[in-house]
């Protein structure tokens, strides 16, 4: 019954083939209210994103700044379940086509390195197609066991109906990291998340400006230096009512790795996130503080 349960989940999927789509945006709205009640530690974190990311902001319009990322969050799950219990259809914009191109026409292994926006789950499985090699997308596992098995069994369909995507899980002891350095020198694409930080996963901190530090996980940019691997941001962006925008930048040239604290990949990372992240801040979803601002 708890935010993280399998309970809404398995209610929402049942209940979205009987629901008409003017209905939506009141249901919607409704239970993302309630939600946003129960989660306070996640809306105290997504305003204090906001506020370190808008230091002109208030703590009134940060508060109003996180149910506005409550409700884009929502729309985009039920847009997810539309797609997948086929009640529902998406249209599509890729900005930056001569970038996707460079990427579905490469032959070796490449890395996607994406943040937590639009969502990953309907726009991975739709252009994996596109692709000459077998897309393996990354996730964190699910905070509740039922949770998780309800979600894998979600992806188990989805993989069936699209060959060429694949989901990996970054579990204790999984050895993730060899995994994905064996897909890449096997020239498949691995796609990773670079911009939260949750669960054991080890951080590291970067100043994106004067006085404003960014948290990020280390493991995406220590693969890409370590496999020497070509690395495309692409981010997911929703445009409006069942439309999407999927954006992808040109190849990032990362230096190569230092001895020691060496976060200048990372800082070019950042540099990247915050051009996009920084215009469309009610669509990053990342629920946990990873921005900071510190007085001069």
């Amino acid at each position: 019954m708890g935010i993280f349960g399998d309970l809404p989940t398995l209610l929402l999927n049942h209940c979205l083939r009987f629901v008409p789509w003017f209905l939506e945006p009141v249901l919607t709205g409704g239970w993302t209210f309630l939600f946003f009640l129960a989660a306070r530690k996640q809306r105290k974190s997504v305003a204090s994103n906001l506020h370190a990311l808008h230091p002109e902001w208030n703590s009134i319009r940060a508060f109003f700044g996180a149910w506005r990322v409550f409700w884009n969050f929502a729309v985009t799950y039920v847009d997810a379940l539309r797609c997948q219990t086929e009640t529902g259809a998406l249209d599509w914009v890729i900005e930056g086509i001569e970038n996707f191109e460079d990427l579905a026409d490469r032959e070796e292994g490449c890395i996607i390195l994406t943040a937590h926006m639009g969502n990953y789950d309907i726009a991975a499985p739709m252009f994996s197609s596109r692709f000459r090699q077998t897309l393996y997308a990354v996730r964190a596992p699910e905070r509740e066991p039922d949770t998780q098995k309800a979600r894998e069994s979600e992806l188990r369909k989805i993989e069936v109906g699209h060959p060429k995507y694949r989901t990996l899980y970054n579990t204790d002891n999984s050895h993730l990291g060899v995994e994905l350095a064996r897909l890449l020198r096997e020239g498949n694409l691995v796609a990773v998340q670079g911009d939260r930080v949750v669960f054991d996963v080890s951080p590291m901190e970067v100043d994106v400006e004067p006085h404003l530090i960014f948290r990020l996980p280390k493991g995406p940019l220590y693969l890409a230096q370590v496999t020497h691997a070509p690395c495309f941001p692409l981010f997911i962006i929703r445009d409006g009512w069942r439309r999407y925008r999927v954006i992808v930048f040109p190849e990032l040239k990362l230096p190569e790795r230092k001895r020691g604290t060496d976060n200048e990949a990372a800082a070019i990372w950042a540099g990247s996130l915050m051009e996009i992240i920084r215009p469309r801040w009610n669509q990053w979803y990342v629920f946990e503080p990873v921005l900071q601002r510190k007085t001069a």
